[in-house]
């Protein structure tokens, strides 16, 4: 329970069930996505009243004096309700401009003003960001579709190596069952595909498997090489955005030699635009980027949705009991916090 904003869940859960919130967009998966949240808002209000209480807990200044970013924002329901709550200044990112536009266009049905919208990615937010202090970076089931956490975490850190992020994710890596469940869902990106009746939150556009797209990418530059080659080529660039691919491939031609066998035999990305499928990262390895960015990172389990009704109600109430004793290994998503490690102190001789 956060209880700092309970009264602000209560108000602006009843503004948005109040609101006809249709985005009427010829991409209709930005108006399904927002149905499902205004649908299950309560919950997800919870989980956004968390996120701030991490920031608000790790920062010096009230809410009212602090910039934050909703990185990823898809229809942005996470930055306007920060706006609604009082921070200070609010800014929407997302990469995406058709939900980029739906953010806009829910923040004004809303009559909730936003301070600044930007379309890109993390480097375009450190470029338009230039003139202002950014303290908190913040996002729900972003992190694990990031390509090269590296990046963009050495953006991060450039725009304000002050900055804490809060960041949410589904890909639990301590919760068997999701895991299992994830994994089956990386299988069928890999060397399925996908399309958006497979379910609610799928997308707008089908994809064909990720492993056929990359031979598509591979074949397009070795056209007379033989097949055996294109699968090995294929098969060992999983994981790699289409630039990545092409950098292997030439290696390949100067020196004869494919890329290593990837070390996960689940993650994989769309070659075309480096989204992972709900990437799974140990915890250990989530540490070490952090720590190698000068960010401490503390993780916490998430909570089942105890908003629903009858037996649904009753067997989320169960599970969130079990994610109090057990932790992590029963939790439905966990929310990682990153903040500024202390430089250490001189002593004077």
């Amino acid at each position: 329970m956060s209880y700092r904003f309970q009264q602000e869940i209560k108000s602006f859960s009843l503004l948005l069930s109040q609101n006809e919130l249709s985005l009427h967009h010829s991409n209709n998966y930005c108006d399904r996505y927002l149905q499902h949240l205004i649908a299950n808002r309560n919950y997800y209000l919870d989980i956004y009243a968390h996120v701030f209480e991490k920031v608000l807990t790790n920062s010096n200044s009230p809410k009212e004096n602090l910039t934050i970013i909703d990185y990823g924002a898809g229809n942005g329901l996470l930055g306007i309700f920060a706006k609604y709550c009082g921070f200070g200044k609010v800014i929407i990112n997302e990469l995406d401009h058709v939900f980029l536009m739906s953010s806009l266009n829910l923040s004004e049905k809303l009559n909730i003003i936003i301070d600044k919208f930007i379309e890109g990615d993390i480097s375009i937010v450190k470029k338009e960001t230039t003139d202002l202090k950014i303290d908190a970076i913040i996002a729900t089931d972003v992190i694990e579709h990031i390509y090269n956490l590296n990046d963009f975490f050495t953006t991060l850190q450039s725009i304000n190596p002050e900055i804490i992020s809060v960041f949410t994710t589904g890909s639990n890596p301590e919760n068997y069952f999701k895991v299992k469940k994830l994994q089956r869902l990386q299988l069928k990106d890999e060397f399925e595909g996908g399309k958006p009746d497979d379910f609610a939150l799928f997308g707008f556009q089908s994809h064909k498997a990720y492993l056929e797209i990359r031979k598509d990418i591979i074949r397009g530059v070795l056209k007379n090489e033989a097949d055996n080659v294109i699968n090995q080529m294929a098969s060992k660039t999983r994981g790699l955005q289409k630039k990545d691919i092409l950098s292997a491939i030439e290696v390949y031609l100067k020196t004869g030699m494919l890329p290593n066998e990837p070390i996960d035999t689940f993650n994989t990305c769309n070659p075309e635009t480096g989204s992972w499928t709900e990437r799974i990262i140990n915890l250990d390895e989530y540490k070490n980027i952090y720590q190698t960015f000068n960010f401490n990172l503390i993780v916490n389990s998430g909570f089942y949705n105890v908003h629903k009704k009858g037996l649904k109600r009753l067997s989320f109430r169960l599970l969130n009991m079990l994610v109090s004793i057990f932790g992590m290994r029963f939790a439905p998503f966990i929310i990682l916090t990153g903040n500024p490690m202390q430089p250490v102190k001189k002593l004077n001789n």
